[in-house]
């Protein structure tokens, strides 16, 4: 018999189960499915901007497809400081104030 292991740590989800695509990517395209870029397109694929955040949160992708760090800096950081704060939120441990960014 197989055991399964458990990870408890902040950010897991053991029981979790996982519907979407790999990828979040928006197509030039496709712009009626998701509402038009906010950055801009580069071979007909969105250069996600700080306007697609939200379509970026909502998504239930598990990757997303492009950043461009010296283009859209915010964009890049906001997603950062979300999944810091979700992973903090789930502590069972004290948080340390410098643990935020």
């Amino acid at each position: 018999m197989k055991k399964r292991l458990v990870f408890s740590v902040p950010g897991s989800m053991p029981n979790a189960t996982w519907e979407g695509g790999l990828r979040a990517i928006k197509w030039s395209d496709a712009e009626a499915n998701h509402g038009g870029c906010h950055g801009h397109y580069v071979r007909s694929i969105c250069i996600f901007g700080t306007g697609d955040l939200k379509w970026l949160l909502n998504s239930k992708n598990l990757f997303a497809n492009k950043f461009e760090l010296g283009t859209y800096p915010p964009t890049v950081e906001c997603l950062e400081l979300n999944l810091r704060e979700r992973i903090l939120n789930q502590s069972e441990v004290p948080v340390e104030p410098s643990w935020y960014l």
